[in-house]
């Protein structure tokens, strides 16, 4: 929270240079350090596989806050860097909590895991994450998973235990624990030959769903699923492989592991990336169904919008913790208006609503020049969303302190309009590549159909009749007329239509909520 607070008070001025590489850097969690991002050169592709859902219950915000984050990285690296990304997810639809919530309920597995996964691309697109280009679910590709195991087995990396599982023998792996420091633990445990090593193929249990394959029934091991599926559409390498921070350890080293072993390379993910984790107001633990602290997808769409769920990602950096509350919300949300206003105002400034007053155009246009500088700079750190939001939102106080003068001037003139549109275009540009749903339309109203644009008439004429009424308001000096406005204009917006006024003049626009 103080983080938030801090950065939004407190930035770096237009003029400072940067003080880092002006290359792109990524953090490495091998390194522990930022590294070049080296993207390849389009029209060839950009590879991302980011760990889907295990799809036996409700997906909740700690959930909504990864894939939020990995969709805002996706959409600058595509945009802002203009990679040809592809990118693959895959849907674990078979797991020991999946039987567990089957039995719970007297219900098939199947039917257990495939209304899940619905309900789960559903919160995804009310969220306006932008779907994977290539899904792919386990229990549709076991014989490929099987073929992985069998050649791990082959070439002395696993081995069958005395229960007919296979496991992964980590110390054949030098380098295991190359993500993350792991704590060594020497000497078997049960039927493993040590306690690091993690199975490949889950032996079959009775009254359990298995599969056959050359070790015997049953089901494959968690981290071998992703292995197999992102070797089965992006072979030997992997540009990008994006979780959430808790899934470093085990699964993601257990995947390196086994994978540079299966292709004989010395990395098989060039970035990986782990999101931060989501914690309540005063929590210091993440949100987890097993701490029974969760808030799911549909919980917090009914208070807030996916808008403002976005902002707060936006305003903290993806590697670090959310802190999801009152306090936190209500600063997105104000970001948000502040933004809105912005456009608003800009808008009945250019087509003449708003009184004229004079603008430095060329001031402007330097300090949209130096932003844009800014922009690159702290996109190419790492992903600092946080301080591009910043940086716009002062650029727009900018524009705004010059269209809300009092003083006056007879003509606005075109460079001066000009100017304005411009940096109303650019940040309308920078927040809608970020995925903001309100500002993907530069226009502030959009109507889909032939009744939407009856509709817009419908608000036009009201509006000029509530302007009329005004205005004999203002020269009589009616309280009673001034009432009935205010009443009109509380009543448009209970149906989503913002009335401002400017003056003698007004404007209004649509309010996504």
């Amino acid at each position: 929270m103080a983080k938030i607070i801090t950065h939004l008070r407190h930035t770096r001025p237009f003029c400072s240079k940067p003080t880092y590489d002006a290359a792109p850097r990524i953090y490495s969690c091998k390194t522990k350090s930022k590294i070049p991002l080296q993207l390849p050169t389009a029209p060839a592709q950009a590879t991302f596989y980011t760990c889907g859902p295990t799809v036996y219950d409700s997906a909740h915000i700690g959930h909504a806050s990864c894939y939020v984050r990995v969709d805002i990285l996706q959409r600058i690296l595509r945009h802002h860097f203009r990679a040809n990304l592809v990118t693959a997810m895959n849907i674990t639809d078979i797991d020991d909590k999946i039987i567990r919530r089957a039995t719970e309920r007297g219900r098939p597995w199947q039917e257990i895991s495939r209304h899940y996964e619905q309900e789960f691309w559903t919160d995804l697109a009310r969220l306006n994450v932008r779907a994977p280009d290539i899904v792919l679910r386990v229990t549709d590709h076991i014989p490929a998973i099987v073929a992985f195991i069998d050649k791990l087995l082959s070439s002395g990396y696993a081995y069958r235990s005395t229960d007919n599982s296979v496991y992964f023998e980590t110390s054949k792996y030098p380098q295991y624990g190359k993500l993350q420091n792991i704590p060594s633990e020497d000497g078997p445990v049960e039927s493993k030959k040590n306690a690091a090593d993690f199975a490949l193929w889950k032996a079959s249990k009775p009254g359990e769903p298995f599969w056959e394959s050359p070790f015997g029934p049953g089901r494959p091991g968690w981290h071998i699923e992703c292995s197999t599926l992102a070797t089965q559409i992006f072979g030997s390498k992997l540009d990008f492989h994006a979780g959430g921070l808790d899934l470093r350890f085990p699964h993601h080293e257990n995947e390196e592991a086994q994978s540079c072993c299966y292709h004989q390379v010395q990395d098989w993910v060039s970035y990986w990336i782990h999101t931060g984790q989501l914690h309540l107001e005063g929590q210091t633990h993440k949100m987890s169904k097993s701490l029974k602290n969760t808030i799911n997808i549909g919980q917090l769409l009914a208070e807030h919008s996916a808008d403002e769920f976005r902002m707060l990602c936006l305003l903290s950096h993806y590697r670090s913790v959310i802190e999801y509350g009152a306090e936190t919300m209500t600063i997105a949300t104000n970001v948000l208006k502040k933004l809105r206003s912005f456009f608003e105002d800009s808008r009945a400034y250019v087509v003449g609503i708003k009184p004229a007053t004079s603008i430095d155009a060329v001031l402007l246009q330097t300090k949209l020049a130096e932003v844009n500088e800014k922009v690159d700079e702290f996109l190419g750190n790492d992903f600092n969303t946080a301080s591009v939001v910043t940086s716009l939102g002062d650029l727009a106080s900018i524009v705004n302190r010059s269209i809300n003068q009092k003083i006056e001037s007879e003509l606005v003139t075109a460079s001066e309009s000009g100017a304005v549109q411009g940096v109303r275009n650019y940040i309308g540009d920078k927040l809608a590549m970020f995925g903001l749903q309100s500002f993907a339309d530069d226009s502030a109203v959009t109507t889909a159909d032939e009744a939407g644009k009856t509709a817009e008439q419908l608000i036009e004429a009201l509006v000029k009749i509530r302007g009329s009424v005004r205005n004999k308001a203002m020269e009589s000096k009616d309280r009673t007329l001034f009432e009935i406005c205010d009443q009109m204009r509380d009543q448009l917006k209970e149906l989503n239509v913002e009335v401002k006024d400017h003056g003698k003049l007004t404007s209004w626009s649509y309010v996504k909520r």
